[in-house]
């Protein structure tokens, strides 16, 4: 498997078997036809540090030292803005590179469309059953929660707004939601954006929304009752993570950055170690929603991701190369979508059924549990690839721009 092959040229080889890099020059401009493995490496960091959050770093143990030793991992959810800068820039250099097609609107949504909606549709369905009973049955494992937030919202994409009406994620298994939400309200705007606005504006509105995310959380801090919870959950509040992903787009495929890049890639290496180190403060500071957080924290971990995506596709280090090349990661982020969607649902599933099966309900049982709806997870996983989303995938990508 070869990223960046330019003819004429020694590429940086990776060989599949091995994550090795072999022999290591400078890859040529990016484009969206471009197949950087390191990429889906990143990505499957991300799905992990989401699972990592919600089987182990959740966690609230009664050990004093067990707590104290679980703080490491607190920042285990910013997984999501690993998510957000991704698709900023994978979004973004698509629109980018198809943005005087005549096709651009109906090909890109028609190929979002049979990426996303049907196995949310799926989930959607099974998730529609709660509101079939009267009484709220849930079957053997127990009876469902009363769902805070209404049906539709889950169907028009607007979940995230009335979670941050209410304060609230609404019933469990459909929490992780609010970030496929953000992405879809980026899908409707991103593209208009990207559309109308000169290529010579495009970079300065960026950098203003990147700059302006942070304003919007503080001032939602300040003046909203639900304002940290908000912050969270909302797109123009997380419009950094995406716009800066976007932005990393741009840079690539402007020859004169692009060539300022692989000039300084040891000086984007220490960089993105100093923005590294600042999430040391952050991590002991508090949650994902404490005041710290929401004002600065988000912005400072979307510049740290930024710079880990810079460094994957310049080739930038050896090492994180093979790191993030590394054949288990990079087929964990193929499976990223689905089991970023049914991960909850299935661990809640898991731990109702030990707890049914054992008679008992403990940190232990609960953990397990967990665990055990993380395997089913990937497995189902696997097999939607294989046999539902790959083929839709092909389908959709039948429209050309």
């Amino acid at each position: 498997m070869r990223a960046f092959p330019q003819p004429d040229r020694p590429v940086l080889v990776v060989e599949s078997d091995r994550s090795e890099a072999i022999e290591r020059s400078d890859p040529p401009l990016i484009d969206s036809a471009t197949r950087i493995p390191a990429l889906d490496g990143l990505r499957g960091i991300a799905i992990l540090l989401v699972l990592l959050c919600h089987v182990v770093f959740e966690n609230h143990p009664q050990s004093a030292l067990l707590s104290k030793l679980l703080v490491v991992g607190r920042l285990s959810w910013s997984g999501v803005d690993l998510f957000f800068v991704l698709s900023g820039f994978l979004i973004g250099g698509i629109l980018l590179d198809a943005r005087d097609s005549p096709r651009y609107f109906k090909t890109f949504y028609l190929r979002r469309a049979f990426r996303i909606l049907p196995l949310y549709g799926v989930v959607l369905l099974v998730f529609s059953l709660r509101f079939l009973t009267s009484n709220g049955s849930a079957g053997p494992l127990g009876t469902f929660s009363t769902s805070p937030l209404p049906w539709f919202s889950y169907v028009l994409f607007a979940q995230n707004i009335w979670m941050a009406w209410l304060g609230t994620f609404g019933v469990g298994a459909m929490a992780a939601t609010w970030s496929l939400a953000v992405e879809e309200q980026f899908y409707l705007t991103v593209p208009i954006l990207i559309r109308t606005i000169r290529r010579s504006h495009l970079t300065a509105v960026l950098v203003s929304l990147v700059l302006a995310a942070p304003l919007v959380r503080t001032a939602l801090h300040l003046f909203y009752r639900h304002g940290n919870f908000a912050s969270y959950v909302l797109m123009p509040c997380r419009a950094d993570a995406l716009s800066l992903g976007v932005l990393c787009a741009v840079l690539v495929r402007k020859a004169s950055c692009w060539k300022f890049l692989l000039a300084h890639r040891s000086a984007l290496c220490w960089l993105t170690v100093f923005l590294f180190l600042g999430m040391i403060p952050l991590t002991f500071w508090g949650e994902e929603m404490s005041t710290p957080t929401i004002t600065i924290g988000y912005s400072w971990l979307a510049f740290s991701y930024a710079g880990c995506l810079l460094i994957a596709v310049t080739g930038a280090n050896a090492t994180f190369q093979r790191v993030v090349c590394n054949r288990i990661l990079t087929q964990l982020g193929g499976l990223a979508y689905c089991t970023y969607l049914l991960h909850l649902p299935l661990m809640e599933a898991s731990r109702r059924l030990l707890g049914m099966m054992l008679s008992r309900s403990s940190q232990t049982v609960q953990f397990m549990g967990a665990l055990l709806g993380v395997f089913l997870t990937l497995v189902v996983a696997k097999l939607s690839w294989m046999f539902f989303e790959k083929p839709l995938l092909r389908r959709g990508h039948a429209y050309k721009y």
